[in-house]
């Protein structure tokens, strides 16, 4: 969706709010709506003008280097190695307790490793955690927000941790309302809103920020609706072909093989297998799917 285009479809109140932020003079009693639109581009436009273009990202955007995460005696996470670079979207895959979620709360400096280096376009999760958190959007496989906001409170908030401009975190947020077909429930109380909206609530807010984009994303499928799903597929896809860099942890296996580019699959906390499907399938000439190639390097296909 244009710029132009996500102007057009806000809102009266929306587009109000727009041209108050962008110091539009509104002096008339009754303006019309046309008028208020070339208004708010025209004042766009002079800005746009003294923007910087976006930033291309550090190759690998993502780099995880023998990092080993221990809770006690059992240990999460051991040696991994992961590399994600711009235009690609890599799947970390593997059964629940493999250690996915926990290298994603690594990932993002939720939890610190026990050992190894982890950045974010260059940034040292440990040495300069804003810079690398200021980097990366994250969804966690159990999305969590604050329930007393409204999803429209929590997506201009996040844009403002971000430092994305007021202007532009209002058009983007249009934008992606639109895409996620969550108009109805942009007013709502996070804290009513089912699992699949609240996951919307989330996706809104880190895609209020100027591509390209670093994602990591824990199991970002569930719970959407199969209209939902398929909208994030295709955006998915898109940024990646636009330069953004993606790490999508997931244990289902169709999403898998339909979104990413390279696989790492791991296993009790270790890595069994990685590459791309063809270089998987090559291990096991007799798989005929990833399904058939992760039963094999976690254990076996049942009999």
């Amino acid at each position: 969706m244009t710029q132009r285009t996500s102007i057009e479809r806000m809102p009266g109140d929306e587009l109000i709010r727009l041209a108050r932020v962008l110091k539009v003079p509104i002096v008339k009693r009754t303006i019309k709506r046309s008028w208020l639109i070339d208004e708010v581009i025209k004042e766009l436009d002079k800005r746009n003008e003294k923007h910087a273009p976006p930033t291309k990202l550090q190759s690998p955007a993502i780099l995880i280097e023998n990092v080993t995460k221990q809770f006690g005696k059992k240990i999460a996470v051991r040696s991994l190695n992961l590399k994600v670079h711009p235009g690609e979207i890599v799947g970390l895959v593997g059964p629940n307790g493999a250690g996915k979620t926990t290298t994603l709360r690594m990932l993002t400096g939720i939890i610190r490793a026990r050992s190894g280096k982890i950045t974010v376009d260059g940034h040292d999760i440990q040495k300069n955690p804003l810079l690398a958190k200021e980097r990366i959007g994250y969804i966690p496989e159990k999305p969590t927000c604050y329930p007393s906001l409204t999803a429209r409170e929590y997506v201009m908030f996040t844009a403002r941790i971000y430092g994305v401009p007021h202007e532009t975190a209002l058009i983007r947020m249009r934008e992606y309302v639109e895409l996620f077909q969550f108009d109805e429930f942009i007013d709502t109380y996070v804290g009513t809103l089912s699992k699949g909206n609240l996951q919307r609530a989330l996706l809104i807010g880190i895609f209020t920020r100027e591509p390209p984009y670093i994602l990591a994303l824990d199991e970002p499928i569930y719970g959407l609706d199969p209209r939902g799903a398929w909208n994030l597929k295709k955006l998915l896809r898109q940024l990646r072909d636009d330069g953004s860099a993606i790490l999508i942890s997931t244990h289902i296996l169709e999403v898998a093989a339909d979104l990413c580019d390279r696989f790492v699959i791991m296993n009790e906390g270790d890595v069994v297998g990685k590459g791309t499907l063809q270089e998987l399938q090559s291990l096991f000439p007799e798989a005929l799917s990833l399904e058939e190639v992760f039963l094999s390097l976690t254990g076996g296909i049942p009999e």
